[in-house]
């Protein structure tokens, strides 16, 4: 793919080869009566409504915020507009109707939580362009893959990888990043066997359900062990320290020694379940013809060596550490 080559640019960049794009259709009224223009209207008009309907008893800025809220609730819903547009409204409305100030509302926008939930998806740029998340899962189930296969151990290496890497960025984005490197290791199993291998069919479709399923549940639950894992724990760090600013805050050890040792029960009893319902005794003989260590250090080999996103990945890791949010 030419996203994995490095000299590639992250955002596309437009070739003036190209040939260029049609000359848009000439202006009228009838062009302008589009259900998207529409939708686009559709804020504004329930903001007006609201404010010109609604009657609070109490201030009027109560009441203009429950008419913003219409506004921008109807544009995430009918995406009238691009969402990163429909995010940044309360930065221009909020002034607008008095709700709030400008410097308070841009103050929001750089709060502790949004920039370290902005660098976490960052991170997640860098180690998927750059192939860490695939290195760091072949090298762990080169270790657990066991010879000949062992199925079970092979299954805790894939979703071991996802929980760790899903402890230091956004579990959602985690998941998304380590799905295809779960189904790059399955692609080498037969989809439909023949008559030959029937009797095979059945343990390598249970492994890849396990597989799926185990990438999927260590995500949210490796965020569970940390405050960079999953938002939620963000936004429960941040309303502890707005609540109670007198009080200690949440810090990402306090978070981690709680956290972890719950994360690392779940996690073990997710894995059991797997095995017990999904790797039957037969799978290792099943799986042994079409997975096997060569394979998975022949991938290792083509990637290569790049130790700079893991040395920072690994500065990422130690800086989170001692801090609180």
């Amino acid at each position: 793919m030419a996203y994995d080559d490095p000299k590639t640019p992250l955002l596309p960049v437009n070739d003036r080869n190209q040939p260029s794009s049609p000359p848009p259709p000439p202006f009228s009224l009838k062009s302008m009566a589009t259900l998207k223009n529409f939708c686009i209207l559709l804020g504004p008009l329930l903001c007006a409504v609201i404010c010109l309907c609604v009657t609070f008893d109490g201030p009027t800025t109560s009441r203009n915020m429950l008419a913003v809220t219409a506004w921008v609730f109807a544009w995430w819903l009918t995406e009238a507009v691009p969402m990163p547009i429909t995010s940044i409204a309360p930065l221009f409305l909020f002034p607008l109707f008095g709700i709030a100030s400008a410097d308070g509302v841009a103050r929001s926008y750089m709060d502790d939580v949004v920039t370290l939930l902005l660098g976490s998806f960052m991170l997640v740029l860098a180690v998927e362009r750059y192939n860490v998340h695939r290195r760091l899962a072949l090298n762990i189930t080169l270790r657990f893959c066991g010879e000949p296969v062992n199925p079970p151990f092979l299954l805790l290496g894939i979703c071991a990888t996802t929980a760790f890497v899903s402890m230091w960025m956004h579990n959602v984005a985690c998941a998304v990043m380590m799905m295809p490197v779960a189904t790059g290791i399955l692609q080498r199993l037969p989809v439909n066997p023949t008559d030959g291998f029937a009797r095979a069919a059945t343990p390598i479709n249970n492994f890849c359900r396990a597989v799926v399923l185990g990438v999927t549940y260590a995500a949210p639950i490796g965020g569970m062990s940390t405050l960079t894992g999953t938002g939620v724990n963000l936004i429960l760090a941040a309303i502890w320290k707005s609540s109670f600013p007198e009080a200690k805050p949440i810090s990402f050890n306090t978070w981690f020694f709680f956290g972890f040792p719950l994360a690392l029960l779940i996690f073990l009893a997710l894995w059991g379940i797997l095995c017990l319902l999904y790797l039957s005794k037969g799978s290792s003989m099943a799986l042994a013809a079409y997975l096997d260590k060569a394979h998975l250090k022949r991938e290792l080999d083509i990637l290569g060596k790049n130790l700079v996103i893991l040395f920072y990945f690994s500065g990422l890791i130690s800086l989170h550490v001692p801090q609180s949010i």
